[in-house]
């Protein structure tokens, strides 16, 4: 009976310091947030709040998996028609310090001996089969060119998103939704001119 209460109140006070880490970088930016700054909001020291994780690496990509994890449930509940990666670039524009924080955990993780290269390699295989699902059930629906590939789409819509997330740290005006809606029509309807932004893509920054 002791074991099962003690593994309760570890998995709660995992869940607390997750929670507070996603509201302390989200409000603070991940730059301007320190371990000591999450673990004085959750009311311990930084050794007892590692001691859950084993790392700061570990506890931020646990932060991340949060994240995903409440973009997933959000989306699972919206309607419309626009893309996945579109109404995610959408959710993400309204937490840009955890876009910050995405972007360079995993410029860091691109190193295979980095602890958290395992799971970026992992989302990446996930998200791009999303995607790439995505693109087929259009091309079914008659909605995109069957000419199009798929898989070569949705590594060249996965790439564009994560560069669009380096490039809005230097330049916050970059609209990524915006650049990704515009692409996804250009797929979709490749040989109708674009009028609508006179030939330029959208919200790509001064």
């Amino acid at each position: 009976m002791r074991e099962r209460r003690t593994s309760a109140q570890g998995r709660e006070s995992r869940e607390l310091i997750l929670q507070t880490a996603l509201e302390v970088i989200g409000r603070r930016g991940f730059g301007s947030t320190s371990l000591r700054d999450i673990a004085a909001e959750v009311g311990m020291t930084q050794a007892g709040m590692l001691h859950h994780f084993g790392t700061k690496e570990n506890l931020l990509v646990e932060v991340l998996r949060q994240r995903d994890a409440a973009t997933r449930e959000a989306l699972a509940e919206q309607d419309g028609d626009e893309p996945p990666s579109v109404r995610v670039a959408r959710r993400n524009a309204e937490t840009p310090a955890l876009v910050h924080l995405y972007a360079s955990l995993q410029a860091a993780a691109s190193a295979p001996d980095h602890p958290a290269h395992a799971f970026f390699e992992e989302r990446q295989r996930s998200v791009h089969a999303v995607v790439a699902a995505d693109i087929r059930a259009r091309q079914d629906a008659g909605e995109m060119p069957a000419g199009v590939d798929a898989d070569t789409a949705a590594t060249v819509l996965l790439a564009l998103s994560d560069g669009l997330q380096l490039q809005q740290g230097v330049d916050p005006s970059i609209d990524i939704a915006e650049i990704l809606a515009w692409t996804w029509e250009r797929l979709a309807s490749p040989n109708e001119p674009d009028g609508s932004h006179d030939g330029r893509v959208p919200g790509g920054g001064a």
